[in-house]
């Protein structure tokens, strides 16, 4: 039988970066048109990066102010709101810039940094969000709530065979989507070069 420690979050981080009211403007500054990616809330869902067309840029200067803090491999970042509790693990090694309603977090290493980041896609981790959660029309959350929230953790041995194992599945779901979404192009371009060949 597997022995799980409880811990809250505040109790397993190294550093949590927090910068959701920053913005350019604030900064004395505007977007730029390429240079380093800023995300927001709005383009994670758990596990992977979405809406990209609408991701800003920030040049070097910019980011150089803004990210003081900055997000390593094996960061964790999860939203505040809107959307609320979308978790994603930062596995490149490319700087990014946390802008609106994220918060990183990053695991002291002691412990397994993907096994932290499933637990927090788990059923059990979104009831503590949950129940910490405020506001009734836009549901929210604050760092201090987010840092109690509690996180069951097995010894590091454990920890890494888990986080291994989930890891295989999450990049075998990842080039079957690759695949699907190949063979759907490649249907759209069959399909319009048969178009084109009727008319």
């Amino acid at each position: 039988m597997i022995d799980f420690g409880e811990y809250s979050l505040k109790e397993i981080i190294k550093e949590i970066i927090d910068y959701r009211g920053k913005t350019p403007k604030k900064l004395g500054a505007d977007w730029s048109n390429y240079g380093y990616r800023a995300l927001s809330a709005k383009n994670i869902k758990t596990g992977k990066i979405v809406q990209e067309d609408t991701i800003r840029y920030v040049d070097e200067e910019l980011y150089k102010k803004w990210m003081k803090q900055e997000v390593e491999y094996g960061t964790i970042l999860i939203t505040s709101e809107a959307p609320f509790g979308e978790v994603l693990y930062w596995d490149s090694n490319e700087k990014i810039v946390l802008s609106q309603r994220i918060f990183g977090i990053k695991i002291n290493p002691k412990y397994n940094s993907e096994y932290i980041y499933y637990y927090m896609t788990t059923s059990y981790f979104k009831a503590e969000l949950d129940a910490r959660s405020t506001g009734s029309t836009v549901t929210g959350l604050r760092q201090p709530e987010l840092l109690k929230c509690k996180i069951k953790i097995p010894n590091r041995e454990i920890q890494d065979k888990i986080a291994k194992a989930l890891k295989m599945i999450d990049d075998k779901i990842k080039i079957n989507s690759q695949i699907n979404d190949n063979l759907y192009n490649m249907g759209l371009i069959q399909y319009k070069d048969w178009i084109e060949s009727i008319k």
